[in-house]
């Protein structure tokens, strides 16, 4: 019995080593189908979930050496790190600027970023990129969707646009209105929580129009 305990024991552990040697590592499974695999428990009463350095950002901050900086030939070797937010605390400056609520943050420690930036519900980031979806309107009004980059109206008489009330959640957020009405009527565009625009708030026919929050109201930065 020993000898057989004793040869099971083996057997798994040139297997681990093969598998290690192979640059893949398994957890609950034998054949691992990346370079680390983790398979899921059938054991109810076991929690299955990968934990990642949780901190606060007081304790982050106090890292902030820790983290290089990239640059222009190359990024940090720090770039990609992920950790979980827990407490705030510190000053939220410098490469914690972006902390501003508990949750998953990545080191960006590439040339010209070098700072935490939130993954999902962690915290608030600008928008940094103009993506989204193209809205057709024919109807008298219109809310902007989150999704929408592109309003075009096309009705026969004039239309409401609403935007999303202006906050931290999306200043730098662009969104086109495009009138392309099949009369000379006009578009109005107003905030979903009344703030008035900074600009002109209508849009002629035939005419474009963007808006951008600043993180507390729209600004219109194009006119007819």
């Amino acid at each position: 019995m020993k000898k057989f305990l004793l040869t099971a024991t083996m057997l798994v552990a040139f297997t681990a080593l093969s598998k290690a040697q192979q640059g893949r590592v398994g957890i609950n499974t034998t054949t691992p189908a990346a370079t680390l695999d983790v398979v899921a428990s059938t054991d109810a009463t076991r929690p299955d979930a990968l934990l990642v350095p949780r901190l606060s950002r007081a304790d982050l901050e106090a890292k902030t050496a820790a983290y290089a900086n990239g640059n222009a030939t190359a990024a940090s070797a720090q770039n990609g790190a992920l950790v979980f937010i827990n407490a705030l605390g510190g000053t939220g400056t410098g490469k914690t600027v972006n902390v501003t609520a508990n949750g998953f943050y990545y080191y960006d420690g590439t040339n010209g970023n070098n700072v935490w930036k939130p993954v999902g519900g962690g915290g608030t980031q600008r928008y940094e990129g103009i993506v989204g979806t193209t809205a057709s309107v024919t109807g008298a009004a219109y809310t902007v969707a989150n999704s929408d980059f592109l309003i075009v109206t096309a009705a026969a008489a004039g239309v409401t646009i609403t935007l999303p009330a202006a906050d931290a959640t999306n200043a730098g957020r662009v969104v086109v209105i495009s009138n392309q009405n099949t009369s000379a009527t006009t578009v109005t565009v107003i905030s979903a929580n009344g703030v008035a625009l900074a600009g002109t708030a209508t849009v002629l026919q035939f005419r474009g129009k963007q808006f951008v929050s600043d993180g507390t109201k729209w600004v219109s930065i194009s006119y007819n």
